[in-house]
């Protein structure tokens, strides 16, 4: 290389390095221009996976609303709303109102987050248009004159100036006197609009932090409330509190590097103002801030809190999440301040900022990609400092928890400002607009409130909140568009009665943004319109299976006897039908049961002295093996009456112990269950000892049924207890990084998405498990107990051993490794899943789809599956063939069963099903439409109406249809 310079010569060199030079330049901006791709794909990502997070709410929030409304609406008798609500109708539409709040709200504070997640990807192109003022920036005339041209304010009709004829021109001095006072007016307003951009902010994040410095102070010790732990933002020691203050301290640093790169001469400012108000920010940024920072920075790295944890820092003379929360607090007023001093008219040239710098594609990349550096940074340092000091799983959840709330944070104050740029325009000339507004805010409140109160939900802050907030934006829409319809003699439509914002985002406003409009973009409309189809679809099934489980309840239209038993012509073997498909034999000692063809499944009970081909095979859980768990799950699906003596049954299952039934449930429950009673001795000799020899103690066990395909309400249940798990695993295909999720991570999800349900009123809590767990908690602490069930019997198990903390052995169940989050949210049991490890065994089988509806705890044992080519129809879920399995690989070491055979024609019962259905169809419809009391409906009805006159007012609506002329 230097033979090959030094052969160059003199009059080549300054060109040879000119090019060098900007070889170097183009590598490096190659280099940013990737890095900032990178940012911005990665903030994307966040704002996506925010957006799936808010849609796994949204399914939760619907579903609740979906059944509580159901259940009130066929007044079900689990329903304690129906009676009150069926009798009062306006009370009934009062709280279908303080619901549509809550729905409105969340799907416009997703539509926010869907634009601000573009506006970021893209560079925040509105908010460049809104510094610089440029055309079509919010507030402003959509057409604009020809260049050179001053701007024109049109004249509504009927003004003053109407009254000069239109074809006679203004002299030239007024014109040119109306075009100066234009353009000021214009350079005036875009100049407040900058200050608002620039302004409102900090704003918004100095009142959040105060708010929360606040909230921490008073509701420390405190549990009721808005200190409650349903939603935990103001307890100084929880996860969300914790999680929060991080991401105000983020967005906090964000926006300071982003105020200091558009005002890259500040300090100069700041030094150069006269008066007390530049001389306290100076003096408190050297002798306050940046000493105690700078200590709190160094004890936040060194010594990381955790949830519950409380430290001393500061010299040990305050918490750590006081002096937080102060510090973030301290720094966004100062910053405000400091904004304040720097936008002075006298100042602004000092600090550097000027339209060129923003106007500069290079220049405004270049400091949006240090604001999303700036994010990512400062999320990996966390990330970092939570696995050296509480390990991969609690890094990893609060990573998750940070990656919610700020784009929420983001969104929020995205919101606020560009509120505040719109109000702005209404309220820059009147007076009397803002002190109206000023004063409605608290009538609003107390209106929200009031509303709440008769709806019989005041004791919610939450619902409060979002009501009084859509209250605010009916009123301020309603106050709006009866101002423009006064002023002007036609009725404004379409845009013209509700001026909008037109995003930069908006391809078809801007012509920058037309080429980028690419894959990207299509990809994630059509993932919104998937997602909200999932939704739709899922809410109308869980409709009406609630709807026609409730209507069935009330009339009583069930199939008895669908599981019946029998014992064979030797009165040894016996026979146990499911549905008329599913047929059970067990053949007794010394009867063998004959085969039918050649390819039938071998029948022959496992010998005692041949291998066992399960690890699970052999071991007993206070004295009992599966199969005898399972033999008790089959006996709940089974409805005692003479026919199906249960008794007799047990006879046959356990000829060898005292089993006896201590309870029989009542048939209109919505669960069965039953509980037994057994007498169980120590081994010795033999595996069933006899009951004189050794010690013996009494063992219950609570079975309870799975479901049944009778019960529609069956179906519902299994619908709304793994709904959770269901739409994360489909968030899963669309973000791969929930599939690394720990559990901690997925139940907290889970269970904070169930308390924010709780804060507002729609805790779904009414599940038919309820009755199942009072009873076990009332039974003995002393006493030994088991719970055991199949299918959705056996999730039941699952959930009631783990609330309770008593042994569960569940056959073939659904899993529960997060579904058990919101059950434990719900009763305020919180176990971190150990009752589910620890107490807990699940036996499943490979084909078996039901199983693969959440994840599995605790012991786990897979089979294999013995009718594989039925599995679609369930083959493998079956009981019946669960118990044949286990006898002919894992034995029967109490000698009862000598062969073990299963058949299965499902198409055996389908007729007699469709005939049932059609004939239940029939009755619900004639019973609850013909037979049904019109005039709830009808005073509903008038009070929706009403609800829509009051929202656009009745002149409007009649001249809109042409019944009243303009």
């Amino acid at each position: 290389m230097s033979q090959l310079w030094e052969g160059v010569k003199g009059n080549e060199r300054a060109t040879v390095w000119c090019r060098h030079i900007v070889a170097e330049h183009g590598e490096q901006a190659t280099m940013e221009r990737r890095a900032a791709r990178c940012f911005s794909v990665g903030s994307l990502y966040i704002f996506a996976q925010a957006l799936g997070l808010f849609w796994l709410f949204l399914v939760s929030l619907l579903a609740s609303m979906c059944v509580r409304i159901v259940t009130a609406a066929v007044e079900m008798p689990a329903s304690n709303t129906a009676a009150v609500y069926g009798k009062q109708p306006l009370r009934a539409v009062a709280l279908g109102y303080v619901y549509y709040s809550i729905i409105r709200i969340f799907m416009l504070f997703a539509r926010s987050m869907w634009t601000v997640a573009w506006e970021t990807y893209h560079d925040f192109p509105t908010l460049r248009r809104m510094l610089l003022g440029a055309k079509g920036a919010p507030g402003e005339a959509s057409k604009q004159s020809p260049k050179g041209s001053p701007r024109t304010t049109p004249v509504a009709r009927g003004g003053k100036d109407s009254k000069e004829p239109s074809g006679k021109e203004a002299p030239n001095g007024a014109s040119q006197r109306r075009q100066e006072v234009d353009q000021t007016g214009t350079m005036q307003r875009r100049q407040a609009r900058r200050r608002i951009v620039l302004i409102s902010p900090l704003l918004v994040l100095a009142i959040v932090n105060s708010t929360l410095l606040l909230g921490q102070s008073f509701c420390d010790g405190r549990t009721e409330g808005i200190c409650s732990d349903s939603v935990p933002i103001f307890q100084p020691t929880a996860h969300l509190n914790r999680a929060l203050r991080f991401v105000l301290f983020l967005a906090l640093v964000q926006w300071f590097q982003a105020w200091t790169g558009l005002f890259s001469s500040w300090t100069q400012a700041v030094s150069s103002g006269k008066g007390a108000l530049p001389r306290f920010v100076s003096f408190f940024l050297l002798l306050v801030l940046m000493p105690c920072s700078t200590l709190r920075l160094a004890a936040w790295l060194l010594q990381p809190a955790g949830s519950g944890v409380v430290r001393r820092t500061l010299g040990g003379l305050v918490p750590h999440h006081t002096a937080d929360s102060a510090l973030v607090t301290a720094w966004s007023w100062w910053s405000l301040l400091a904004v304040y001093v720097v936008m002075d008219p006298q100042l602004l040239g000092l600090s550097g900022f000027t339209l060129r710098s923003v106007s500069q594609d290079a220049r405004w990349k270049h400091l949006t990609m240090l604001f999303k550096y700036t994010l990512f940074f400062w999320l990996a340092v966390h990330f970092l400092r939570g696995c050296v000091a509480h390990g991969f799983a609690v890094a990893q959840t609060d990573l998750i928890t940070i990656s919610f709330l700020y784009p929420l944070l983001l969104c929020f104050i995205w919101t606020a400002t560009f509120v505040a740029v719109a109000l702005s325009g209404a309220f820059s000339r009147m007076f009397w607009p803002v002190l109206g507004s000023l004063v409605m805010l608290p009538v609003v409140f107390l209106l929200a409130r009031l509303l709440c109160n008769w709806v019989d939900r005041g004791s919610h802050p939450l619902l409060i909140a979002l009501t009084w907030v859509h209250l605010c934006r009916a009123a301020f829409r309603m106050a709006r568009y009866g101002g423009l319809w006064l002023k002007s003699d036609q009725l404004p439509s379409g845009e013209a009665a509700y001026p909008s914002i037109k995003f930069a985002l908006n391809p078809d406003s801007h012509k920058v943004l037309k080429t980028t409009y690419f894959v990207e973009r299509r990809l994630g409309r059509m993932a919104v319109r998937v997602l909200l189809l999932i939704c739709a679809s899922f809410l109308a099934i869980l409709t009406s299976c609630v709807l026609l489980g409730g209507l069935q309840q009330r009339s009583g239209l069930f199939l008895e006897d669908l599981v019946w038993w029998q014992a064979a012509k030797d009165q040894k073997s016996v026979e146990i039908v499911n549905a008329g498909a599913s047929v059970l034999t067990l053949g007794a000692k010394g009867v063998p049961v004959v085969e039918d063809g050649a390819d039938a499944l071998p029948t022959a009970v496992l010998a005692s002295n041949a291998t066992r081909r399960y690890a699970v095979c052999g071991h007993t859980w206070h004295g009992l093996q599966l199969v005898d768990y399972a033999f008790l799950a089959l006996t709940a699906y089974i409805s005692p009456s003479e026919k199906n003596a249960i008794p007799e049954l047990l006879q046959h299952l356990f000829p060898q112990m005292d089993v006896s039934i201590r309870a029989l449930q009542r048939e209109e429950l919505q669960r069965r269950w039953l509980e037994f009673q057994i007498r169980r001795c120590e081994p010795q000799n033999a595996y069933w000892p006899s009951w004189q020899d050794g010690s013996c103690r009494n063992l219950t066990v609570i079975s309870v049924s799975g479901t049944d395909i009778s019960r529609i309400a069956d179906y519902a249940e299994n619908l709304r207890m793994w709904t959770e798990p269901v739409s994360l695993g489909i968030l899963a295909t669309v973000f791969p990084t929930i599939r690394i999720w720990p559990r901690d991570s997925a139940s907290l999800v889970i269970r904070t998405i169930h308390d924010i349900l709780g804060g507002l009123g729609l805790a779904d809590n009414q599940w038919h498990y309820s009755e199942i767990l009072e009873h076990v908690r009332s039974l003995p602490r002393d006493q030994e107990v088991v719970i055991t069930g199949h299918s959705l019997g056996g999730g039941i198990a699952l959930v009631v051993g783990a609330l309770t903390d008593r042994q569960a052995v569940a056959i073939q169940p659904p899993g529960m490794y997060h579904s058990l989050a919101k059950h434990e949210a719900q009763q305020r049991s919180f176990s971190g899943g150990q009752a589910l490890h620890q107490r807990s065994v699940s036996l499943v089988f490979e084909g078996d789809w039901i199983q693969n509806f959440d994840g599995h705890g605790g012991l786990v044992q897979t089979m294999l599956c013995d009718q594989t080519q039925k599995s679609i129809a369930v083959g493998c879920h079956l009981l019946e063939g669960a118990i044949c399995h286990l006898l002919r690989h894992c034995g029967d070491d109490a000698g009862r069963f000598s062969a073990c055979r299963h058949d299965y024609q499902p198409g055996n019962t389908a007729w007699s099903i469709v005939q049932f259905v059609w004939e239940f169809l029939i009755a619900s419809f004639q019973s609850s439409y013909f037979h049904s009391d019109f005039q709830p409906t009808l005073v509903a009805g008038l009070g929706v109406s009403l609800v829509v006159v009051l929202r656009h007012g009745a002149p409007p609506m009649l001249r809109s249809v042409g019944l009243v002329s303009g």
